[in-house]
């Protein structure tokens, strides 16, 4: 994956990027995108920078994923720089030792092994997504992903961008419905449901008013469904065009107050009924393919304009909410549940200074 640098427009005569010190919010806890299935065949060992260190992702040759922190226990070598896959094993550029499935080393070129084991992380695969847990005390995951109906021909196409901010931020933008029409010229026309937090999940139903290259105003469902704070799947239903699209926005910490903001799209189209049974899936694939290609373009032109205000912005851990901002608190509120206990109240910021006065179903929100 080629990963570009987010450089705000102009950035001679701007700051290149908030620089909390300390970062107001910590890691959160959760699954984080790490990159997507296809690029991991059997035997392929990658680096990806994880919370502040890397992770060593690696596929055995039956197809086993695997990701251990970087440094060999036999004397510290770097494990993704010249590390290889034999058969089920890792094996360290170093001395050659090699770890099995589970971490454990099995095998030197000097006789029988150390007791020694890699550190690994747990990590999983999802969507033609491979996610990373993290958690602050190392804990075993607490919750898995959902079981996700998404309506697609082919795997993500995707493309990833490092700059400031953290997953908070960027997952809060899908409850601040009063940014949609000034930031992104979108028009926002209600909810379609109201929107439920169920555990580490929180689901939002939406319509929009869109206007479209050729087609003119159009519009369309947007169902989104949050995944702790490694981001938010979103599901556009285009009926008019024989189109629905599922779109990523995946938001990973690299380092303090700082993201790889991964953007994915794949889709499913009902053109080609009319082909032979035979042609019908490669047609539709393809079509499909073709499409979120072109999506996914539109998809980093219209969060693009949001790059800017991440990259820049400041978190206030007491917000001044208007009456258009309901839907801020309460995400906030649940947001708190991803981190360590003795952050929460500062860093989760399940509370606000100021509750403005609303009517009381925005009342309620804001709690």
């Amino acid at each position: 994956m080629k990963i570009r640098s987010y450089t705000p427009p102009g950035s001679q005569n701007q700051p290149q990027e908030a620089s909390p010190a300390p970062p107001p919010l910590p890691y959160p806890n959760g699954w984080f995108c790490v990159g997507f299935s296809t690029e991991w065949l059997p035997g392929v060992v990658q680096t990806r920078p994880f919370m502040g260190e890397d992770l060593v992702i690696y596929r055995t040759r039956s197809g086993k994923l695997r990701a251990s922190r970087p440094y060999c226990p036999h004397l510290g070598a770097h494990l993704g720089a010249g590390g290889t896959v034999d058969g089920e094993h890792l094996v360290c550029p170093f001395h050659k030792f090699s770890f099995d499935v589970d971490g454990k080393c099995v095998r030197t070129p000097f006789g029988p092994p150390p007791r020694a084991s890699l550190s690994l992380v747990e990590i999983t695969e999802a969507y033609g997504i491979v996610w990373a847990w993290h958690h602050h005390n190392g804990d075993a995951p607490s919750w898995q992903l959902p079981d996700l109906d998404l309506p697609s021909d082919h795997a993500p196409v995707y493309r990833a961008t490092d700059m400031a901010g953290h997953p908070q931020e960027v997952c809060e933008n899908s409850f601040d419905y009063g940014h949609i029409q000034p930031l992104h010229g979108v028009e926002f026309l209600g909810e379609v449901s109201p929107p439920r937090a169920d555990g580490p999940f929180y689901d939002i139903n939406i319509k929009l008013n869109r206007r479209m290259p050729l087609l003119g105003n159009l519009q369309h469902l947007v169902s989104g469904k949050v995944i702790g704070l490694g981001g938010i799947c979103v599901v556009v239903d285009l009926a008019q065009v024989g189109v629905r699209s599922v779109n990523w926005v995946l938001a990973t910490p690299i380092a303090p107050w700082r993201i790889r903001l991964h953007l994915a799209v794949s889709s499913h189209v009902t053109w080609g009924r009319h082909f032979p049974a035979v042609l019908r899936s490669q047609a539709s694939s393809g079509a499909a393919r073709a499409v979120s290609s072109g999506m996914l373009v539109a998809l980093q032109q219209d969060i693009g304009r949001d790059f800017p205000i991440w990259h820049h912005k400041k978190h206030l851990v007491h917000p001044k909410l208007s009456h258009k901002d309901g839907l801020i608190g309460a995400f906030r509120k649940w947001a708190s549940k991803f981190y360590p206990p003795t952050s929460r109240g500062t860093a989760g910021t399940p509370l606000v200074a100021h509750r403005p006065s609303l009517p009381n179903g925005d009342l309620e929100r804001c709690k």
